[in-house]
């Protein structure tokens, strides 16, 4: 009973949350990142030569993915591999377009989708997500020309990882919100630990590179100085 009581009051805040969100339309943001904008959440294409990798891969279903795709003449079977930041529905929605793509989730995830680690309300369920590569936080990857730096940031979900590519831009699923220009922590009705969630973006506010900050939710912004001053 207790669990249908959280369920029924998950469902009915689940909509306000939801409105305060903002997404970005599809378009190049820069240096070759494009933001692809699916049914409320975003994903980002990166390019690598004729190639791209993709940092998660959206809501809604794969046909709306691949008209926006369109709109950029990317053709999906030219993503090599998709980064996906967790695991909930909004960001692994169109994952069966890129047929082409190696599919990386973090370590402490795989628990979530195989039903080890309870998402919410102490219900485990098991996902049926195909990961080619398990990855650890701080593990150097590369495609190409990129070179990616996998950053474990756990509270939304417990293996939530955020990606640092090339020194500087730093894409964050929800590990973060953006509230005029500032980093907030994301909705605290969508995540597993909010005092972890607060220890993550204490972490990423000591990294003084991070040129750019995009979110699933929230847009993307430059980091100024004072971009995590909540956090420092």
């Amino acid at each position: 009973m207790k669990i249908l009581v959280s369920l029924m009051k998950f469902l009915r805040e689940r909509k306000k949350e939801i409105a305060k969100m903002h997404h970005l339309e599809t378009q190049e943001l820069v240096n070759g990142i494009y933001v692809i904008k699916t049914k409320d959440a975003n994903f980002y294409v990166i390019k690598d030569g004729n190639n791209y990798i993709a940092i998660d891969a959206g809501g809604g279903n794969k046909n709306i993915a691949a008209n926006q795709l369109n709109k950029l003449n990317i053709d999906p079977e030219k993503i090599t591999a998709v980064l996906l930041t967790h695991s909930d529905f909004d960001h692994t929605s169109a994952l069966s377009l890129f047929k082409n793509a190696a599919i990386y989730l973090s370590k402490p995830e795989v628990q979530i989708i195989d039903g080890s680690v309870p998402r919410m309300f102490g219900i485990s369920v098991r996902n049926k997500l195909n990961v080619d590569h398990v990855i650890e936080s701080d593990e150097e990857l590369h495609f190409g020309t990129l070179k990616i730096k996998p950053i474990l940031t756990p509270g939304h979900t417990s293996g939530s990882m955020s990606y640092l590519l090339d020194d500087k831009y730093l894409f964050v699923g929800d590990a973060l919100s953006l509230k005029n220009g500032q980093v907030e922590l994301f909705n605290t009705l969508f995540n597993m630990d909010d005092d972890l969630h607060r220890q993550s973006l204490t972490h990423l506010a000591k990294m003084p590179d991070i040129k750019y900050i995009f979110t699933a939710h929230y847009g993307f912004t430059p980091n100024s100085g004072d971009t995590f001053q909540n956090f420092q």
